[in-house]
């Protein structure tokens, strides 16, 4: 008979612990206090792991992009979202946001005629309560990120997927490698968050969804 090794049961048994112990429409004042990285640690892919290992890496290259394309204005413009994420934060709750993308640097192969930093309009965003996590609801260029935020400490995890416009259907955080996606949220500022996407598949070094009240 095959064996489990144990170090993996343990998060998963405490995932579908935590998971279960919330039904789907329960308020996340629970979620706050129950800051655990087991859940999200039972779901990220081998890949995606390391992905969010170089975060670090992908801010410092994306800033070395800006400045050589002389475009530190342009990021000196995003403010605090740019900036460092605050102490203490307040996490957000689910409801009615609004947000907007913003890639920075060159992925590799990209021209370099591209601009450094792509900034989009604002368009309507929803986090909607799911037991201890957050669905993220949000349209994009190539048509659609949809995921879940996974309580980590002071910051949550962001794992999902994209759906290409005119798609029909939805794809699932493991099922498709090129169409995941790894963030992490923080907060910059009062009622103002970002998820910063290290390493995104398609384009730019880093890519920032900023998050604000709608």
């Amino acid at each position: 008979m095959m064996r489990v090794a144990p170090l993996l049961v343990a998060p998963l048994l405490l995932a579908a612990t935590l998971l279960g112990a919330c039904s789907k429409g329960d308020d996340l004042r629970r979620y706050a206090v129950v800051r655990r990285a087991d859940v999200w640690q039972a779901v990220i892919t081998d890949a995606d792991r390391g992905r969010l290992s170089r975060l670090s890496d992908a801010w410092q290259q994306a800033r070395a992009d800006v400045a050589a394309a002389g475009s530190a204005a342009d990021l000196a413009a995003l403010g605090a979202l740019a900036g460092p994420a605050l102490a203490n934060p307040k996490l957000p709750v689910a409801g009615a946001y609004r947000c907007r993308v913003i890639h920075l640097g060159w992925r590799q192969g990209q021209p370099q005629t591209v601009p450094a930093v792509q900034v989009t309009a604002q368009r309507p965003c929803t986090l909607a309560a799911d037991g201890l996590l957050l669905r993220f609801d949000a349209p994009i260029a190539e048509g659609q990120q949809l995921g879940a935020l996974y309580p980590d400490i002071d910051r949550l995890i962001y794992l999902g997927s994209v759906r290409l416009a005119d798609e029909p259907g939805r794809h699932v955080y493991g099922e498709d490698r090129d169409r995941d996606q790894l963030g992490v949220l923080e907060q910059v500022a009062p009622a103002r968050w970002r998820i910063a996407l290290p390493w995104p598949r398609w384009t730019a070094r880093l890519t920032l969804i900023e998050i604000v009240p709608a």
